[in-house]
């Protein structure tokens, strides 16, 4: 309901043309009063609170150690070995077999019948078989040790060497949260293989990767979980996630 202006001093009625509405003052045109009328004025409406509510850390409850993962938590240290056995690509696999098996009967064939020529066209194709054989061959084998203690977080990669994955070591005191995203690690057939990866953010606002190729969620959430157990880190939600 509108609610009509009068003069304060003679009670004429206010008409539209005789109000100022942005400074909430109005002029009576039968007496000549100016007054102000801001005691009877609307209070403007609340503003909308826009502003995106934070993220809210997800509540997982205790993650179950998963299969090829295996902890020892100790009053002085975290102990956490992965056996990357049963997390071998199966496509990586047969692409590293199908190469070598039409590949290296020709480099036989070239060294044995002195064809020399033939064995220098096929060193590029004999470079990726190799490559794609130690990658194969490191999966299979290899094993990554974590150690934790109040002062530093350690990251082995044993007994070979992984191209791009070296070890790693951090102060313990400097990581603020720890956290597991999502990435597309390959394709087949146009179709993404997802894998996922650790990562750590530091107090100073530095993100590190320290892990990879974890082939389900499970499996870097409870490295995560136990981790942040151990050094007392209170889980908070981050923007990436999973």
């Amino acid at each position: 309901m509108q609610e009509k202006l009068s003069c304060p001093e003679c009670r004429s009625a206010i008409t539209p043309d005789q109000i100022n509405i942005n400074m909430l003052l109005a002029k009576c045109s039968h007496c000549g009063l100016v007054f102000s009328f801001e005691d009877r004025a609307p209070a403007p409406a609340p503003k909308p609170d826009t502003a995106p509510a934070p993220p809210q850390a997800k509540d997982r409850g205790d993650i179950p150690m998963p299969p090829g993962i295996q902890a020892q938590a100790l009053l002085s240290e975290l102990n956490i070995q992965i056996s990357w056995r049963n997390r071998v690509d199966g496509f990586l696999t047969l692409f590293t077999v199908v190469w070598n098996i039409f590949v290296i009967p020709f480099a036989v064939f070239a060294v044995m019948s002195g064809e020399l020529q033939v064995l220098l066209f096929l060193s590029l194709h004999l470079l990726v078989g190799a490559g794609f054989l130690y990658v194969l061959i490191s999966n299979l084998i290899n094993k990554t040790l974590i150690q934790v203690t109040r002062r530093k977080l350690f990251i082995e990669h044993t007994p070979l060497p992984v191209p791009f994955r070296g070890n790693q070591e951090i102060d313990a005191q400097d990581i603020r949260q720890l956290h597991v995203e999502e990435y597309v690690a390959s394709t087949t057939n146009g179709a993404p293989n997802m894998r996922y990866a650790l990562h750590a953010r530091l107090h100073s606002g530095k993100r590190l990767e320290l892990m990879k190729g974890f082939k389900n969620p499970e499996e870097g959430l409870y490295v995560e979980q136990q981790i942040e157990q151990f050094l007392d880190i209170e889980n908070q939600a981050e923007a990436k996630e999973i």
